[in-house]
């Protein structure tokens, strides 16, 4: 093979993997990643979209506490939540309040609200 038809195949592999990495990148850009996140949306609510993209619903836990959304997958705050017959109590940042009196009303380290204070 002569020098110049190698220096012509290596041309072509550079700009071909150059428009794959162009390519990729604009993929990339173009639908940012959304899993385990926080988003607000218009009405300013905050839902959470899991790893698979979909609205997380109901209890979700994560490393720094517990959530309550509803079934739209709105962050619920300053709520109180009757869940398997206790109650549990969201405070304004939408994290599940332990070991505190709210209101008249003290919660436990799990978060339940005791009922014998």
């Amino acid at each position: 093979m002569s020098l110049q038809r190698e220096r012509m195949i290596t041309m072509k592999k550079k700009a071909g993997l150059t428009l794959i990495l162009t390519i990729l990148c604009f993929l990339m850009s173009a639908f940012p990643a959304m899993a385990g996140e926080w988003h607000k949306t218009a009405e300013d609510q905050y839902q959470y979209i899991k790893d698979d993209g979909t609205k997380a619903t109901g209890l979700l836990e994560l490393k720094d506490g517990t959530y309550y959304l509803d079934d739209k997958g709105n962050r619920k705050t300053s709520y109180w939540l009757r869940y398997k017959g206790d109650w549990y109590f969201f405070g304004e940042d939408g994290q599940m309040v332990t070991d505190s009196w709210v209101d008249n009303y003290h919660v436990g380290s799990d978060g339940q609200m005791d009922k014998m204070r």
